[in-house]
């Protein structure tokens, strides 16, 4: 399947996407990017031949059509000159592209319903044509611009203490982050691109250690304590995914606390500190599961050796994350 000539074609469609976003200060042209993302995303969804799939991929169409109808309606209140309403409205469509609180219901039905390769997608790269749309064409200073911030950060915190699916972890996590990531933005695209790709490195590591030993449940992860090195990488990606010091993933946070601090928004920067206390909880959580939980089916393991990139990645986890502290201190 990973070397097919669909997948070529997908990812190519894909990259496009994303250039015409960049390059073109056109609403439109950048719209057309948004669905032919979207249209591209579609395959990879259907490639885990499932009637959940299938149902995921129809949910994940027509949530993106409604999105999209928004966009383009935000777009023409601008040619219009309804210039607040516009904005809203705009607003209104790339948050429910990013899944964002309060319109994240339908990114985790599709996410349970998704292969390992799919979900690490939907939760990262899907997010980059809307995030860009958004630092180009709205205002990110308005109220709901920040109610959709807060709601974020503390439905993707709370949420995720009651599940137990790692997916679901997974999907409430990154809508946590996506209430980083648009703080982010609102202070610059530099510091916005920079949180992403620390985000993006930390969880492609977690993900390809879920996929390779092929766990989906909290009740699965002791197969891991077979292989220190492995459990001990897993560690250290989840642990820099919830931002603990001094791992990769703690830096971004600390930069945008300081400008939330330097921009008065004294709000935002608590609710950011609460809410990275409960994210970095349920991913200890998740450490504490794979330590003391028992009673496990063992013949679900996989004993195939973990790629050299994941180790890299992980250790890079480590010691980047160390440098760059010091480097700022």
């Amino acid at each position: 399947m990973w070397l097919s000539p669909s997948l070529l074609l997908m990812i190519i469609s894909i990259v496009t996407s994303i250039c015409l976003v960049i390059s073109s200060p056109s609403l439109f042209i950048s719209w057309i990017g948004l669905e032919l993302n979207t249209l591209a995303f579609l395959p990879l969804l259907l490639s885990k031949k499932s009637k959940l799939a299938s149902e995921a991929s129809i949910k994940y169409f027509l949530t993106q059509t409604l999105a999209s109808v928004l966009i383009l309606v935000g777009g023409l209140w601008f040619l219009a000159s309804w210039g607040g309403l516009a904005t809203l409205t705009l607003l209104l469509g790339l948050s429910i592209k990013l899944g964002a609180a309060p319109f994240h219901s339908w990114v985790l039905s599709i996410a349970e319903a998704s292969g390992w390769i799919p979900l690490f997608a939907l939760l990262t790269i899907q997010k980059i044509n809307p995030l860009l749309m958004l630092w180009m064409f709205c205002h990110l200073s308005m109220p709901f611009f920040y109610v959709v911030v807060l709601s974020s950060l503390i439905m993707g915190g709370l949420a995720g203490l009651t599940q137990t699916s790692v997916r679901s972890i997974l999907t409430f996590s990154s809508i946590n982050h996506v209430g980083w990531l648009m703080t982010a933005l609102s202070f610059s695209l530099s510091v916005g691109a920079y949180y992403f790709l620390i985000y993006l490195t930390t969880l492609l590591c977690s993900i390809l250690i879920f996929h390779m030993f092929n766990v989906s449940h909290i009740n699965q992860l002791p197969l891991l304590s077979f292989k220190p090195s492995n459990q001990m990488l897993l560690f250290f990606a989840l642990l820099s995914l919830g931002g603990l010091p001094p791992f990769l993933g703690f830096l971004p946070k600390w930069m945008i606390l300081q400008l939330t601090v330097s921009y008065s928004l004294l709000l935002v920067g608590g609710v950011m500190i609460s809410m990275s206390l409960v994210v970095l909880f349920f991913y200890l959580r998740l450490m504490f599961s794979a330590f003391m939980m028992g009673g496990v089916n063992l013949t679900t393991l996989s004993s195939d050796p973990l790629p050299f990139p994941v180790y890299f990645i992980a250790l890079f986890s480590i010691t980047g994350g160390g440098l760059s502290m010091i480097y700022f201190l």
